[in-house]
């Protein structure tokens, strides 16, 4: 199992990915998951590629760089 943490990171939130689903813990302990079905640019990405994201300028969600998308939380 990864873990990744941007080198940029601001806010306290953690992103790993298991058995087909996106989890994104965010700092109130608050765990979200999303299949990665609805995100098929993630599904395929290299776990370099996954782990180059950043936290987004207003603090709504995730921006993975190379991949050029978003979620938000």
């Amino acid at each position: 199992m990864a873990l990744f943490t941007p080198r940029k990171q601001q806010k306290s939130v953690e992103v790993k990915f298991q058995k087909g689903l996106l989890f994104v813990k965010v700092e109130n302990d608050k765990e979200i998951a999303y299949p990665l079905d609805w995100h098929p640019k993630l599904m395929q990405a290299s776990e370099e590629d996954r782990a180059d994201w950043q936290i987004k300028p207003d603090g709504s969600g995730i921006h993975w760089n190379k991949l050029d998308t978003d979620i938000n939380f």
